[in-house]
């Protein structure tokens, strides 16, 4: 949903009113304060940028990946050498392609008399580079793990997590701990879908958004 004749409405004033409560509540361990200011930031976002609750997209998208080497090929990376330094400069590196799984052609072979005596199977799975075109087989390759770039945005947070029966146990033991790591990753999820609205408002209006000056009505 958007504003008026489809155009996005400044929302920065609501925004920045429950971002100032939430980052408090996380200092202060206010956990009913800090769910209730995560919520009304998101709800601050129109329909369309808003963020999912949904535990098993969260757990879908990990933090890293894993990657084939192609040992026939290579592809040229820039390396930062001496970083941080007053002769830092940037070298270009030839290393071994990697292919990321959805990149890659896996397929089966009829196998060789010899290939299928030593392995005792008629059949073996291979992989094809999608660079150089090489055939290897699948129980040859080398995988290497890597992490995506951090920030690493999934654009969903998964459910809260459950409030304890008593106020001793919200304030020790393990709750506080999780509040916290699921305040903070819900926070910025919801600074990286703002970015995103901002990017889509200056596009309309022409500038970037005002701050309204809003208050909470109770005040």
């Amino acid at each position: 949903m958007c504003g008026k004749a489809g155009v996005l409405p400044d929302l920065t004033s609501t925004f920045s009113y429950w971002r100032k409560q939430k980052d408090d509540a996380l200092k202060s361990g206010d956990w009913d304060t800090l769910s209730l200011s995560l919520n009304h930031m998101n709800g601050a976002l129109e329909l369309d940028y808003r963020v999912p609750t949904d535990d098993d997209l969260w757990k879908g998208q990990k933090d890293d990946y894993i990657v084939w080497k192609c040992n026939s090929c290579t592809t040229t990376e820039k390396k930062t050498i001496n970083k941080g330094e007053d002769n830092e400069y940037i070298k270009e590196v030839e290393v071994p392609t990697c292919s990321e799984l959805h990149e890659i052609k896996i397929f089966e072979e009829n196998c060789s008399d010899i290939v299928a005596f030593l392995t005792e199977s008629k059949t073996r799975k291979m992989w094809e580079c999608p660079k150089c075109n090489h055939v290897s087989s699948v129980k040859s390759r080398e995988t290497q793990l890597r992490k995506y770039p951090r920030p690493h945005y999934r654009v969903c947070i998964y459910t809260e997590p459950e409030r304890p029966l008593t106020g001793l146990m919200r304030r020790r033991g393990s709750y506080p701990k999780l509040m916290r790591v699921w305040g903070r990753n819900y926070s910025l999820e919801l600074e990286r879908q703002l970015a995103v609205y901002r990017i889509e408002y200056i596009k309309q209006n022409g500038h970037d958004m005002e701050d309204s000056g809003y208050k909470d009505k109770g005040d």
